[in-house]
């Protein structure tokens, strides 16, 4: 893995789909060594964007990781679990064998992933919003990959909220949506999308879970409702990196307490949450229970 400040785009490529079931060959890409990315999709829509990009804010300083050996394969929209909201999806790039047939390549491979072990993604926000990204609104639409219903949700979030901290925290619109926590932190500030306030506001949630400290890892935990916890809300674990396998206060599938620093978080948290998962009851009661 190659640091530097240019910029270095993979050939210029053409992508018919971001639908896995209708990928074709020439959909394949090939990003080794790049440190930048420009493909085209459905002839109308420009997507650019890099692997990752190092701020050392001390020295004012920056730099970009290339995209790692091995990064061939396909770009596709990652819907979130079936409870979670639409809105959650997110475009990610798939690692593939170039000789099997696209969907069997896609079955069977896996998941580009960023150097703490967290998949390489981008949100919806971002994309409707970044410089380096045009139309992609129109080419969903005509790809048939989201619902004019969710798209609308997320036009009217964008006309009321400037571009700010929710680019780097991890996005959450519903309960069991995952998110990846670094090892090497205290606390993970998550931006919770309100649809229909079109607010984002952010919460510090306390996720320690070992003594070690490590930068360069990451966990997976995701929210889940409870109507007996403080704010109705918990914390699962859902993934936790082997190195520290035996190292941590809790296993895989445990359910941690809800800690909030401060008063990052808003007092309608829950009910924000219940609203926009549909695996959660409408009518659950929410008066019974402290905020």
């Amino acid at each position: 893995m190659q640091v530097g400040r240019g910029r270095t785009f993979a050939r210029s490529h053409n992508i018919s789909t971001l639908d896995p079931a209708r990928l074709v060959p020439t959909d394949f890409i090939d990003l080794k060594q790049q440190f930048h990315f420009a493909v085209r999709y459905r002839n109308i829509c420009v997507i650019s964007g890099a692997y990752k990009r190092i701020i050392v804010k001390e020295k004012n300083y920056g730099h970009v990781l290339t995209f790692p050996a091995g990064s061939h394969g396909y770009f596709y929209l990652h819907h979130p679990p079936a409870d979670a909201h639409p809105c959650a999806a997110t475009l990610r790039f798939r690692i593939c064998d170039k000789l099997l047939p696209p969907q069997e390549g896609f079955s069977s491979g896996k998941d580009l992933l960023l150097p703490k072990g967290a998949p390489w993604e981008m949100n919806l926000l971002h994309l409707f919003t970044s410089a380096f990204v045009t139309n992609f609104r129109e080419a969903l639409l005509l790809d048939n990959m989201v619902s004019e219903e969710a798209l609308s949700q997320l036009d009217g979030l964008l006309a009321g909220h400037q571009r700010g901290s929710w680019v780097r925290s991890p996005l959450l619109f519903s309960f069991r949506q995952p998110f990846s926590v670094s090892m090497g932190q205290r606390s993970t500030a998550l931006s919770i999308v309100d649809l229909h306030a079109s607010t984002i506001s952010l919460a510090q949630v306390v996720t320690t879970i070992a003594k070690r400290k490590d930068k360069t890892l990451s966990c997976t935990m995701c929210l889940e409702y409870n109507p007996s916890a403080r704010r109705r809300i918990v914390v699962r674990v859902l993934q936790i990196p082997k190195e520290f396998h035996g190292e941590t206060f809790v296993n895989e599938g445990d359910i941690l307490p809800l800690k909030i620093e401060g008063k990052s978080a808003p007092s309608s948290m829950a009910d924000v949450l219940i609203r926009q998962s549909p695996s959660v009851p409408s009518h659950a009661d929410q008066s019974q229970h402290s905020t």
